[in-house]
């Protein structure tokens, strides 16, 4: 593999499902998607994974759906090598440094492969959207990022098993459509505004929470008005 840290060939093949499947996601994937993406049983993938977590090459709570990561240095890069086409799009679902973080426009790089992207406001699990009129906290990104894009506190846990926490900050691309299992800023009856994934059904709309404690939000086009102000493009974790 080119690295410091021995991998059997099954462990291997599972890290590189796990590091392409969150990058296709923009999420980390659950085991039953790892391993059927390896055409194996989730018996089989546990056992792999046991022996990658006791490794440190990933990390994985057992009693998170979609806590997978794969973490180990030496690990990352060799897929990052392997895998180019789609290394860019890291920046969707890593760990970004909170150095990055700059108050007012003063500060902002002057450099032409950077993105400042504003810190608007706050939005919680269920209230209106807490939104900074003058906003004077921004984000320096490199510029993969669309400079339209822009960033929310979270407030609350309903999103934790994403690994969305409450007191970090979301960047949001604005867009208005959404897809199935996307997660969405929404603006429920235009006073609600909730961050939650999007399933639409057959005849409702399910804002599902990744808080196996909280219920639900259940959407009747005929009764209620939803708007999707923006999409999750990545998480800055709080430190």
């Amino acid at each position: 593999m080119g690295m410091s840290t021995v991998l059997s060939p099954k462990q291997e093949e599972t890290a590189e499902v796990i590091f392409t499947l969150t990058h296709k996601f923009n999420y980390p994937p659950t085991l039953d998607e790892i391993a059927a993406e390896m055409g194996i049983t989730k018996g089989t993938l546990q056992y792999h994974m046991t022996a990658l977590r006791k490794k440190q090459a990933v990390t994985w709570n057992t009693g998170s759906a979609r806590s997978v990561r794969v973490t180990d240095p030496d690990v990352l890069e060799h897929c990052r090598n392997k895998f180019q086409h789609i290394a860019k799009a890291e920046q969707f679902n890593g760990v970004f440094d909170k150095g990055s973080l700059k108050h007012g426009s003063t500060e902002f790089s002057s450099s032409l492969e950077r993105t400042q992207i504003p810190i608007l406001g706050k939005i919680a699990a269920g209230g209106p959207l807490d939104l900074a009129d003058n906003p004077n906290e921004y984000l320096e990104l490199d510029s993969f990022f669309d400079s339209g894009c822009y960033a929310l506190k979270i407030k609350g846990e309903s999103m934790i098993d994403a690994l969305i926490s409450d007191g970090d900050l979301v960047l949001i691309e604005p867009r208005q459509q959404a897809r199935n299992g996307e997660i969405v800023v929404a603006l429920v009856n235009d006073s609600t505004a909730t961050l939650k994934r999007y399933y639409k059904e057959d005849d409702r709309i399910r804002l599902q929470p990744e808080n196996p404690t909280m219920s639900p939000i259940y959407i009747d086009p005929r009764k209620d008005d939803l708007k999707i102000q923006g999409i999750v493009k990545g998480v800055i974790r709080k430190t």
